[in-house]
C-alpha cells in the first residue's frame, strides 16, 4: 500500500467537503410574524415602528414554515417580560397571544413600547438563563437581543425560497372556524439559523 498516495487522496477529499460545506448556504428559518392592531374600530395590521396611542390593544400572530421554538419579549425599556416560555410551535400550527380571543392593551405610561418575536429551530438557552433571574435589566436583554439580531442577519448573496402557502388545518387558533384570515394577510420574514423581528412602537399620550 502506498502510504503517501492515500494520504494525499484523503486530504483532497477533506478538502472538496470542506469548500463543499462552505458553498451551500445554510438552512433559513421562516415564519408569517405580525401584529394585529386594533385602535377604535379599526382593525389593521401594526406596521414595525407605528405610533401608538393609550388604549389601543395588540394581538401577536406566529406561523411558522418549520417545527420552532418561539419566544416573544416585551419591553418599555425599563422593565423586561418574556410574554411566554418559548413553546415549540410545530410546522402548520399558530402562536396567537395573548390568546385568538384576547389582546393586550397599550395603557400609555411610558413613550415606547418594544416587541421582540425569535423563532429558532432549538431551545435558546441563554434567552432562557436571562429570564430565570428576578429582575433582568434592560441593559441585558438590550446586549443579547442585539447578539441574536447579529446571528439572524442573512447574507447579501443568499436568497430567500419563495413564499409557503397557510397549511389547511392550522392549529393553536382556538375559535373552531379554521384559518384565521389575518393570517392571510402576513408577510413572510427569513432569517439565518433563527428569526428575529422587532416591533418598536412610539406612544402617543
Amino acid at each position: 500500500m502506498n502510504i503517501p498516495k492515500l494520504s494525499a487522496v484523503l486530504l483532497m477529499v477533506c478538502s472538496v467537503l470542506v469548500s463543499l460545506s462552505r458553498a451551500m448556504p445554510e438552512e433559513l428559518v421562516r415564519a408569517k410574524i405580525g401584529i394585529q392592531r386594533k385602535s377604535g374600530d379599526r382593525t389593521i395590521q401594526a406596521k414595525a415602528r407605528d405610533r401608538l396611542k393609550a388604549g389601543d390593544l395588540l394581538r401577536i400572530y406566529v406561523l411558522p414554515k418549520d417545527d420552532v421554538y418561539v419566544y416573544v419579549v416585551h419591553t418599555d425599556r425599563k422593565r423586561v417580560t418574556l410574554l411566554n416560555q418559548g413553546q415549540k410551535v410545530p410546522q402548520g400550527a399558530s402562536l396567537v397571544l395573548p390568546a385568538p380571543t384576547e389582546f393586550y392593551q397599550i395603557v400609555g405610561t411610558q413613550p415606547q413600547e418594544i416587541f421582540t418575536i425569535i423563532c429558532s429551530p432549538t431551545e435558546l438557552s441563554e434567552l432562557l438563563t436571562l429570564f430565570r433571574s428576578e429582575n433582568p435589566s434592560y441593559a441585558q436583554w438590550a446586549s443579547l437581543e442585539e447578539d441574536l439580531l447579529r446571528k439572524s442577519r442573512i447574507d447579501l448573496g443568499q436568497q430567500p425560497e419563495k413564499p409557503f402557502a397557510i397549511a389547511g388545518n392550522v392549529r393553536g387558533l382556538g375559535n373552531g372556524e379554521g384559518i384565521d384570515p389575518f393570517l392571510a394577510q402576513l408577510r413572510v420574514y427569513s432569517g439565518k439559523s433563527l428569526l428575529v423581528r422587532r416591533y418598536e412602537f412610539r406612544v402617543k399620550k
